[in-house]
Order: structure tokens, then C-alpha cells, then sequence
């Protein structure tokens, strides 16, 4: 989202909470829910206010709305670079990703309050930075008639924003069972192993123990819909498409909050109040380790690690085993339907050690290149990759380079849009070299940064969230030439008779393939494709990687 988010050293994304005192300004919005208005003055008040406090724009929402990020320094530093030398950790909070979902907005604006009159005190060598509202747009359409179910409160926001995209949800529904609060933690298989080591022996344990201590049990993200969890259930895979998965991208420690829709908002908001307290408690008490991962994976990233994981998949035969706060469940059925529906009891609850299977093997990796060459011509591709701060170099003459292709060979394309896109998975790839064209201006990315992760999961296009896969080169899977059936014949019918190994592979297709063997058109095309006048560039990917050295005299 923003270039700095490689700056940081210790990422919360989330829908952080508030207090259970709040003043009579905020006090109002536990009932009807927030109001734009209100909540950006009361930042702006702040940042008058106070010299330890500053509010940022970072450009504009959907819906012309400035987005606003405010950062609370206790010595007034502001400057990224000054405060990494300082040593300090940076916790960044994102509030209201979907904004029908408000537990952070109201605590976020009561416990910064706190923090600058002196209520409460930052931990040392800590910054913290709060996004109050995210999804700005979606803050600006109310109904009581949002978020189907949810303990308040009284007037829900709408969950997509201007462009009608969902920009991640935040509060559970599904099951019912005791916890307040769940957490995600970036799933530890996939984080760098230095950062991984220190999140599972350090971090989350504080993270655990402080919220039990402070009568808050927690629990993980409960991945079960419609069913009961007390059988188990599986740890949840955030890919770079969720605000942690992309953040775990850059070497972070991300998390998002999950509270449960079906307790009070009240109790919500003052779950996710203590666990941001706490969190930045551990933040602070481990400043040195978690600089130091951070330090190691990034040199790992841009130096020693040599291969990629591009996608996961469960590992059915390692089971975890995990506290659980439940309530017991039976199915009725119901009037509406006739069909069976499960219903919680409430009235018997139980605590029990559940499975929990949290263990994800790789199932498709690859070595990373020297470089990556990106034709100028993928503009949108090209600024995404600048936006967050990769480097890159540009080809001061015309070339010809020999190169590494992809060339697509099947995907699934999704029936309905998702976000905007219809999105593409299971993506098999061929693999040739070639003798590419390129052009002065073109960019050379090499991977010798500390952003590898990022640009190999964006631009390999088996990656499951790959620029691939949300359509940005959608037109290569357009072919361009064709022919006209009566004039091929001939040329066709030279091909086969000339070529023994073209012609035993077209007999054999119609005999195994009874219905190409009577479509006319499907055997001209097959013919045509194994043809010189078949296109070379349907279906070869555009990004190209470079596996030797630029050509002699490029710079």
C-alpha cells in the first residue's frame, strides 16, 4: 500500500480497539458508529495540538477523500530514515478496512488521545503510526441494515468502497464460540525463517499470555464456516492479496485482528484495545530481536536465498493442537428450509484442547534469475513495481537479448469477478529460450534486493497472486493472425506431406480425438499453429528473465 511499509520493522494490520472510557465525543460513536467528519477532526485536532504528533496525506481514496496516515513520535522525529538510525521499532495500524466493521476507528482516535496527554505512556523506542480510516468511501455509506447479524452498531458502513472493492474483512462471523478476539499471524512456513523462529518463540507467546492475563482469552483465526469447530480446523493462508500476506512480502511481522461479530460491539472494542497495548508492549521489549530478523532476512533475501516458493498447499499430516473456547452444537431443522441448520447453544460452553492443523509445504518453487526484463510497454505493471520500491535500470540502446520465456499452456480463469478481476490460478507454464527484441527504455530488474520476495511472487506467473493472475497481461491470450481456411488448405496439406513427424502427431490427434476429426477448422488451426506464420508471441508471458549478463556495451 505505501512505499514505507519496507521501512518498517514491526507491522500490525488490523482493525485495532478502543477504550473503555472513552471520552463523551467517542463515547457516541460505540452506539451509532463513526462519522468521518468527526474522526479526521479529531486527528487534526491532535496534530495542532501536539509537536509529538503528525497526520500525512498520502493521496486520494476512490472518492476524492485525502487518505491520511498519523504518527505519534515522542521525540517529534518524523524522518524514516532518522528514526531507523534512532533504532526505533514502528508499529503501523490500519483501521477500517472495511469500515462496517469499526472496532478500530473509535479506539484508535480514544487511544492516541491517551497517549499525547499523558494517560498512557508509548513504550520506548517505539513509533506508532495509525491509518484512522482506510476505506474512506465506504465510511460514507450507512444503512442499519449492513453486516447481517452483527452486535452493533446501530449504524453499519458499507463494505466496498467507491469502486465497489472489498478492501479485506476483518470482523469473523461463521461459528459462534466464547472468544472475543482471533488472531492471524502471518503463517510461519511462508516468513522468512529468522523472522518466523522469533514470531513463534517470542511474539506470539507474549501476545498469547498478555491477553489471557488480561481475562481475554485468544485463539487463532477460526477458519470454519457454517460448521462447528470443535473437531478442528486449519491455519489460515493469507496470499500477498491480503494486507499481512503482502506485508510478509517485505520482511514484517504482520497481524490481523479478527474479532467475533456476534459479541457486543462494546466488548469487541476493548478486546482489540488490551491486544494493541500488548502488542506494542512486545514490540518494545523485543526492539533488538526484531531488528535483528529483520536485519538477516533481508540480507538472506537479496543475497543468499537462491529459490522461491510461488504456492502452498496444507500438509494433511502434521496436526497442532490448540486451546479452544466453544459451544456445543446440534443441527435442527429449519422451518424455512426443511433442511438441517446448525445452531450454537450458548448455555454450554466448553473449553478443550482441539486439532489444529497449521503446517503448509511448498508445491511450486523457483530459482530466482539474474534479472527480470520488463518491456516498457506494461505501464501498469511498471508503476506498481516503482511504487514499492523496487529498483530498476532501463536498456540505453535497441538489442537483441537472448532470454528465458514462459509460455502459458493452461490456466482456470474464474466464472465471476473477484474484486474487479477474473481472476486466474492453476497456471502451467513452457519454459524456452529465445532471441528477444528489446527496446531503449525497457527495465532491467535485478534480484539482488531486499524486495525479492515481492518482485519473484509478482512477476513469476504460476505465483498464485501474480500480476498474471489478476490480469494485467491478459492480451497475449489473445491471438492476433489468423487465415482464411481455403487459402491454408494448400499450405496445409505442404506441411503434412513434408513433414513425417507433424503429420504421424495430426493422424494420430483425429484418431484418439473423434470430435477435432470432424471439426474442419480445429484441424486447420492445429496445422496452423505448428506453423511459421503462427504469431511466436500468443501466449508467451512478457516478462522475460535474464539468466547471464546484460549484452556487450549496455551499461
Amino acid at each position: 500500500m505505501f512505499r514505507t511499509i519496507s521501512l518498517l520493522n514491526f507491522i500490525l494490520w488490523g482493525l485495532l480497539a478502543s477504550a473503555q472510557h472513552p471520552e463523551p465525543h467517542v463515547a457516541n460513536r460505540l452506539s451509532s458508529g463513526p462519522v468521518y467528519t468527526d474522526v479526521m477532526a479529531h486527528y487534526r485536532k491532535l496534530d495542532r495540538e501536539h509537536r509529538e504528533a503528525k497526520l500525512f496525506q498520502y493521496g486520494l481514496t476512490d472518492c476524492g477523500k485525502p487518505l491520511e496516515l498519523f504518527v505519534i513520535s515522542p521525540d517529534a522525529e518524523f524522518d524514516p530514515a532518522t528514526l531507523r538510525r534512532k533504532e526505533n521499532v514502528i508499529v503501523l495500524v490500519n483501521n477500517g478496512i472495511h469500515p462496517g466493521e469499526p472496532d478500530g476507528i473509535v479506539a484508535c482516535m480514544q487511544w492516541a488521545e491517551e497517549l499525547l496527554n499523558g494517560k498512557k505512556a508509548l513504550p520506548s523506542k517505539l513509533v506508532l503510526c495509525i491509518i484512522p480510516v482506510y476505506n474512506i468511501d465506504g465510511l460514507h455509506i450507512t444503512s442499519p441494515y449492513f453486516r447481517s447479524g452483527q452486535a452493533g452498531p446501530d449504524t453499519v458502513a458499507f463494505r466496498g468502497n467507491a469502486r465497489n472493492l472489498d478492501l479485506n474483512p476483518h470482523v469473523t462471523d461463521g461459528a459462534d464460540y466464547q472468544h472475543v478476539m482471533t488472531l492471524i499471524d502471518s503463517q510461519r512456513n511462508k516468513l522468512s525463517p529468522d523472522i518466523s523462529r522469533l514470531m513463534q518463540d517470542a511474539v506470539l507467546p507474549s501476545l498469547y499470555a498478555g491477553m489471557d492475563s488480561a481475562g481475554i482469552p485468544m485463539c487463532p483465526y477460526v477458519n470454519v464456516w457454517g460448521s462447528s469447530p470443535e473437531e478442528g480446523f486449519n491455519g489460515f493462508m493469507e496470499g500477498p492479496r491480503y494486507a499481512s500476506g503482502y506485508s510478509a512480502l517485505f520482511n514484517a511481522f504482520p497481524f490481523v485482528t479478527e474479532t467475533h461479530m456476534l459479541k457486543p460491539y462494546e466488548q469487541r472494542v476493548r478486546a482489540t484495545r488490551v491486544f494493541l497495548e500488548i502488542l506494542t508492549e512486545t514490540a518494545s521489549s523485543l526492539n533488538s530481536p526484531i531488528r535483528d530478523a529483520r536485519a538477516k532476512a533481508r540480507r538472506k533475501t537479496a543475497v543468499e536465498q537462491d529459490m522461491f516458493p510461488l504456492r502452498w498447499t496444507l500438509d494433511t499430516n502434521r496436526t497442532d493442537s490448540i486451546r479452544f473456547m466453544g459451544y456445543s452444537s446440534q443441527s435442527r431443522t429449519s422451518t424455512v428450509t426443511g433442511l438441517k441448520v446448525v445452531q450454537f447453544d450458548k448455555d454450554r460452553p466448553f473449553t478443550k484442547i482441539i486439532p489444529y492443523r497449521n503446517t503448509y509445504v511448498a508445491i511450486d518453487t523457483v530459482r530466482k534469475p539474474l534479472a527480470y526484463l520488463v518491456p516498457q510497454a506494461w505501464r501498469e505493471v511498471i508503476e506498481r513495481l516503482q511504487l514499492n520500491g523496487v529498483r530498476m535500470e532501463r536498456l540505453d540502446r535497441d538489442t537483441v537479448m537472448e532470454l528465458e520465456c514462459y509460455y502459458i499452456r493452461d490456466h482456470k480463469t474464474g466464472k465471476t469477478p473477484y474484486e474487479a478481476h477474473y481472476v486466474h490460478s492453476d497456471v502451467q507454464v513452457e519454459k524456452r529460450i529465445q532471441r528477444i527484441p528489446c527496446f531503449t527504455g525497457d527495465y532491467i530488474i535485478y534480484c539482488n534486493q531486499e524486495l525479492n520476495r515481492y518482485i519473484i511472487e509478482t512477476l513469476e506467473p504460476t505465483a498464485v497472486d501474480a500480476f498474471f493472475a489478476w490480469g494485467f497481461f491478459d492480451s497475449i491470450l489473445q491471438q492476433k493472425e489468423w487465415f482464411s481456411d481455403y487459402l491454408f488448405d494448400a499450405d496445409a496439406q505442404k506441411m503434412v506431406d513434408s513433414d513425417p513427424v507433424l503429420a504421424k502427431a495430426f493422424e494420430e490427434k483425429k484418431r484418439n480425438e473423434p470430435a477435432f476429426a470432424t471439426d474442419a477448422w480445429a484441424m486447420y488451426s492445429w496445422i496452423y499453429h505448428h506453423s511459421p506464420w503462427y504469431e511466436p508471441s500468443h501466449l508467451r508471458y512478457p516478462v522475460f528473465r535474464l539468466t547471464t549478463g546484460l549484452p556487450s556495451g549496455q551499461k
